[in-house]
């Protein structure tokens, strides 16, 4: 009998990467990036989330027959031992930044990014992602000043939804500008 990984955070890794190496190709095959997989404890249950994404977004339905794969493909591998919850679902709009590829692919967005150490007396930054550059993710603060990360500090980073970007600055006009969009004068 294997023992119940799950319960340590230095076996937690370990499931979650045999849990990634077998939802990788299985993701690949379906046309889907995997965005993340997580390993939970929600009071005594033990949970796998597997968010994926594709361009046009991910369906209910593509939630299901990967949950269905995958969910059979780690009962076959006897990656968990006992029970488990599998949980299959888009990243959301706010969704996690777990590569530089996903920095350099969400430039121009706006972020939230939290490091392991603080800077200049803070750990959490917010604004215009820059992209990525040497190892580092750069954001540029709403004071418009840019700072850049070494993606090994980076804690976690997400894309953010700002309700109002579109009134701020909508199409690249000039803020004052309340000009009538297309049509002539």
């Amino acid at each position: 009998m294997r023992p119940l990984r799950f319960l340590s955070a230095g076996s937690k890794v370990e499931v979650r990467e045999e849990v990634r190496q077998l939802a990788q190709p299985l993701a690949e095959d379906d046309g889907f990036e995997l965005v993340d997989v997580e390993l939970a404890s929600v009071g005594r249950n033990r949970v796998i989330r597997v968010s994926l994404d594709k361009p046009g977004g991910v369906s209910i339905g593509d939630c299901s027959r990967f949950s269905r794969r995958l969910s059979d493909c780690l009962d076959m591998n006897q990656t968990v031992p006992g029970s488990y919850y599998l949980e299959v679902s888009s990243p959301g709009l706010e969704r996690p930044l777990r590569t530089l590829e996903h920095v350099e692919r969400f430039a121009g967005k706006r972020v939230a990014l939290a490091t392991h150490e603080p800077r200049d007396g803070r750990r959490r930054w917010e604004g215009e992602l820059l992209g990525a550059r040497d190892g580092a993710a750069g954001v540029r603060t709403e004071e418009g000043e840019e700072h850049w990360f070494e993606w090994a500090g980076v804690k976690s980073a997400r894309l953010v939804v700002d309700p109002w970007e579109g009134l701020r600055n909508p199409k690249g006009r000039a803020a004052g500008d309340r000009r009538p969009r297309g049509g002539s004068r």
